[in-house]
């Protein structure tokens, strides 16, 4: 199941928005054959991993798979239930139930009604965690959270006059890059746009697979430097808009005709849980929030997050930026995270924090 789960993992990036799945066909102790779900609308792992089995025999065999097997209609392959039936698997190992309604535990049934033994649960933890963000969507179609922070030893994101660049070494902003490929969306607030006019997609190293993921933009667009890379690049109909009803018609109608030339999306929202909600509507599945210190404070205030990274870098800047305006009068009053990870990544100190949901 662990080599199940390293196969799934080769479909980060690219499966969105359908689960990491891994499967990995063993027959007398020796595997005959393992694959993964590759891309949305193409072959599931089952599928990849049977055919990657070529001529051998696999009558009798045990399948390994990370992910309850499909057994609807309702997507463009054909059930997965079907095909371990057919070529007569004798075990199927699941680490995790499928959350969807139209699986649920029903490819589990199946499959046992036909006479092969089921075993789930290997390395149940491991399986829902890799697909925490699926597991989140398909239940409420609402987009799983990652915010990722990075800060100084006291607690600065920046200087006093904004400047930001860089807190962090090569490696921690390597790392940030592997998390772009993870999800649908990175979102970023007004202020950030046009003080670091960040681009947003995929580098330092890291194999985007052709992705470029959604470029989220929160704040006025009255406000917002429309000159900025991820409003002019060859990508704009992958930036979208978030601004308050209000807001967007007292903007200049130059402002409003830019947006519309470049065919920028808008949605209105009159608060961050609204929007989060609204961008669920439209598809996207997971956003990684990136900053400002408003955005920030908003999240961790109103609980939006269901992931927090935050990078502690070895410098001290004295007076700064803050992301947190939250006042404790006592230490039992703190935000108190007792699921806490602690890495090392390059330099800095990496904090992994969940929603404990």
């Amino acid at each position: 199941m662990m080599r199940a789960l390293e196969n799934a993992r080769k479909g980060l990036g690219t499966v969105s928005p359908n689960p990491l799945v891994g499967a990995v066909v063993v027959k007398d102790n020796i595997i005959l054959g393992e694959g993964y779900h590759i891309r949305s609308g193409e072959g599931h792992a089952e599928v990849n991993a049977v055919a990657s089995c070529g001529e051998k025999n696999i009558e009798g065999a045990t399948i390994y798979v990370t992910l309850e097997p499909c057994c609807h209609t309702n997507k463009k392959t054909p059930p997965c239930t079907n095909l371990l039936m057919q070529r007569k698997f004798k075990r199927v190992v699941v680490a995790c139930l499928d959350p969807n309604p139209n699986v649920a535990g029903n490819g589990i049934k199946i499959l046992r009604d036909a006479g092969i033994e089921v075993v789930v649960g290997v390395l149940e933890k491991e399986a829902k965690i890799l697909n925490e963000v699926f597991f989140k969507y398909i239940k409420n179609k609402i987009p799983f959270i990652h915010l990722k922070l990075a800060q100084t030893l006291d607690g600065r994101m920046a200087t006093i006059n904004g400047d930001s660049k860089w807190i962090t070494d090569e490696a921690a902003r390597s790392l940030v890059h592997q998390m772009r490929l993870k999800y649908d969306a990175v979102m970023i607030g007004r202020n950030t746009l046009n003080a670091d006019n960040p681009g947003l997609d995929i580098r330092m190293g890291v194999d985007a697979k052709g992705k470029t993921p959604y470029r989220v933009v929160v704040g006025n667009p009255k406000n917002i430097n429309l000159d900025s890379k991820i409003f002019s690049d060859e990508h704009t109909d992958k930036t979208i808009l978030i601004a308050r009803v209000n807001d967007y018609q007292s903007a200049p109608d130059e402002v409003l005709n830019r947006l519309d030339e470049k065919k920028i999306r808008v949605l209105f929202a009159s608060d961050l849980k609204e929007a989060i909600v609204k961008l669920g509507e439209v598809g996207i599945t997971s956003i990684l929030v990136e900053g400002g210190p408003m955005l920030a404070s908003t999240i961790i205030e109103e609980k939006l997050f269901d992931r927090i990274s935050i990078f502690v870098a070895p410098k001290i800047i004295g007076e700064g930026l803050s992301y947190f305006n939250y006042k404790a009068e006592k230490m039992a009053d703190a935000l108190n995270f007792s699921n806490a990870e602690v890495k090392v990544v390059g330099q800095q100190a990496l904090f992994e924090l969940s929603s404990g949901e």
